[in-house]
């Protein structure tokens, strides 16, 4: 059992990254929607997205395999350290190629993206094996340094290189050098971790990631919902449309982030080290279930009820077109993440395997959605997107934790009642003009 008093530590510590993490990450978009026209964000976000693909297959689940092993030797830290440097050079060699294929047909500015982008896969690849010895330790009080040091030097490279007219390239440039900042204060962090002698067992390695196996494939799964669906967007309806689609992602995933940092980072390892016992389990599921609800769900369907009077205001005129994707994505995320914590128990008993099905059927509904509406307007393609996956994969969550961990159909819902209730209560209140104006 993680200990009570290390549990705490690492709660006050995540909600201090958290905090810090909003408040940079608003700034952020902020700037970001000043500097920027959609079309060039766009562009970054397609590199962003090929890249984030490749680093999800290639990175094997080591994250999840490390935190939810029970038992890891210094043979096993060695092999897979050893093993995530290879990974890492092949991924930015990846990151290469596909940025040549850009230059070939003519597309120089997203080739040259991807250049600096295959840096920053390198360092996040090589960064994966420390980040999660840190976390499996519970170590959080290193991710809020990093949060706070790697953005104020973002923010130090990309101000001034912006006012004096670079353009997207001061947001790429920015990128990257807070990037390899961020991996040189995990590396530091976490140097009583690292084993400092190169050792590898293919059947050590091969043992670790048959876990690790199965959290990529629902990674790849789950990132067709978001980065797939992102670069569809970009064929069907333009990289100003992936402009709009990756700005109202970014403004909704403020309070995802929020909520996974301070939480959903440190439930696993909890999870995890009660996974033999049913009843703590149950009772760890519920509970965390029960507080992130009366979080999530009035902070979601708030910031949907209200977007039409923030948009303009805080983004400024030239994006007000994202404010139905914002009340579109809000929506679906407050319904859709009610239910965050299933995967995170099925994890924990290492059965992500089982998990796949679920992944698999928001896959397919993601690229049927795009392509039936690809002639139509974006949001419309968006509403194609939440609709199924809301009526398909809410239930279809429920037939698998309950097949897999035991908890009846009652003990899932019933800590998702009260919140709900008490939010629709307010929504209603608040929804009168006379509180809107």
């Amino acid at each position: 059992m993680v200990n009570t008093k290390k549990i705490k530590k690492a709660t006050i510590w995540s909600s201090i990254e958290t905090l810090l993490s909003t408040v940079l990450s608003i700034f952020s978009i902020l700037f970001l929607a000043r500097v920027l026209a959609p079309n060039d964000y766009g562009q970054i976000a397609t590199a962003q997205f090929i890249v984030g693909l490749l680093q999800i297959i290639l990175s094997l689940g080591l994250n999840e395999a490390i935190i939810q092993r029970k038992l890891l030797v210094k043979k096993d830290i060695q092999t897979i350290w050893t093993g995530s440097i290879f990974l890492s050079i092949l991924c930015c060699l990846m990151c290469i190629i596909i940025g040549v294929y850009f230059s070939f047909i003519n597309n120089k500015i997203l080739s040259y993206i991807l250049y600096f982008e295959a840096v920053n896969s390198f360092l996040f690849m090589l960064s994966i094996v420390p980040t999660a010895l840190l976390i499996r330790d519970l170590e959080m009080k290193v991710f809020a340094h990093r949060a706070i040091i790697s953005r104020i030097v973002f923010f130090i490279v990309a101000i001034p290189l912006a006012f004096s007219n670079f353009g997207l390239w001061s947001i790429v440039y920015a990128n990257l050098v807070q990037t390899c900042i961020a991996t040189l204060l995990i590396l530091y962090a976490s140097k009583h971790l690292i084993p400092r002698k190169f050792f590898f067992n293919k059947k050590r390695f091969i043992a670790i990631t048959k876990f690790g196996f199965f959290v990529m494939v629902e990674n790849v799964l789950w990132s067709v919902v978001s980065k797939v669906f992102g670069l569809l967007i970009a064929v069907f309806h333009g990289s100003a449309a992936l402009g709009f689609y990756n700005m109202g992602t970014k403004l909704t995933d403020i309070i995802l982030n929020i909520l996974n940092t301070s939480i959903i980072r440190i439930a696993l390892p909890i999870f995890s080290s009660i996974q033999h016992d049913k009843s703590k389990l149950l009772y760890a599921f519920q509970a965390s279930t029960y507080y992130f609800n009366l979080i999530s769900l009035p902070a979601f369907f708030g910031m949907a009820l209200t977007s039409n009077y923030w948009v303009p205001v805080i983004l400024g005129e030239k994006w007000i077109a994202i404010t139905p994707i914002v009340q579109i994505i809000a929506v679906m995320y407050g319904i859709m993440y009610s239910r965050i914590f299933v995967g995170v128990a099925i994890k924990a008993l290492g059965r992500s395997k089982d998990f796949l099905f679920l992944s698999l059927t928001s896959a397919i509904i993601t690229v049927c959605a795009v392509f039936f509406t690809r002639n139509s307007e974006l949001y419309i393609t968006l509403l194609a997107l939440a609709i199924p996956r809301i009526l398909i994969t809410y239930p279809l969550g429920m037939y698998l934790i309950k097949k897999i961990c035991g908890f009846s159909f009652l003990s899932q819902i019933k800590p998702i009642i009260f919140p709900f209730i008490v939010n629709m209560f307010c929504l209603l209140y608040t929804s009168q003009p006379t509180h809107l104006s």
